[in-house]
């Protein structure tokens, strides 16, 4: 699961980011408007988690309306110290999906993130000989569940929420800890493993830009 967060406390969110890393996801973060919308336009994300208040202005209706015209089905949850029942309501006449006050337990968050990806999850893809649920992140074929190391099942999983082509480096980075320390053939190995474990044809290489999984 691929999860932007969007808030100008620099500290909270690098918090946010080692926290919910455990869980698995991938987070990507980012400190203003302008960022997030660079982020929207590169990735396809199973929640966006953005705070209301920048800088002491309100700026979520702008960033709802971006990312639900990219994506409709864009699961938003809105933090915010704003915590009345009107400052709720009116976050989700936004257009936000969820509305958590702040400050609030991570455990909480990541449960809130969950319920909503699985809210907005299709429950099974069908890609060739294989049904992949999403919200579960688990493959399965003839009724087999297929295991998958560690990266493998989060290069398949990173393919399949981006939806675009990924190139070596743009997967680098979603993977690695310390993208700086793995050579390109190394995704190549990994992207022939899969292949391996799965199918030849599942994950298709654009020439001269990288991977992708058509759905």
């Amino acid at each position: 699961m691929r999860i932007l967060i969007v808030d100008d406390e620099i500290e909270l969110l690098e918090l946010l980011r080692l926290s919910l890393e455990e869980s698995g996801w991938f987070i990507d973060t980012a400190s203003d408007v302008s960022e997030a919308k660079s982020y929207l336009d590169a990735f396809h994300y199973q929640a966006i988690i953005l705070d209301r208040t920048f800088h002491g202005i309100d700026q979520s209706l702008q960033l709802i309306t971006y990312a639900k015209q990219k994506n409709p089905q864009q699961p938003i949850l809105l933090l915010s110290a704003l915590s009345s029942v009107d400052d709720k309501v009116e976050g989700f006449e936004m257009g936000a999906d969820d509305y958590l006050e702040k400050p609030f337990d991570i455990k909480e968050l990541r449960a809130r993130i969950i319920s909503l990806s699985r809210r907005f999850s299709p429950k099974i893809l069908t890609i060739e000989a294989f049904e992949i649920d999403p919200s579960s992140q688990s493959i399965r074929k003839e009724g087999t569940q297929i295991s998958l190391s560690k990266n493998e099942h989060a290069l398949f999983f990173y393919l399949l929420s981006r939806g675009t082509v990924a190139s070596r480096d743009e997967i680098m980075d979603a993977l690695y800890d310390n993208p700086q320390n793995i050579t390109p053939n190394a995704i190549d190995e990994l992207v022939a493993r899969l292949r391996k474990k799965l199918s030849p044809t599942l994950i298709k290489t654009i020439k001269t830009r990288g991977y992708v999984i058509e759905i």
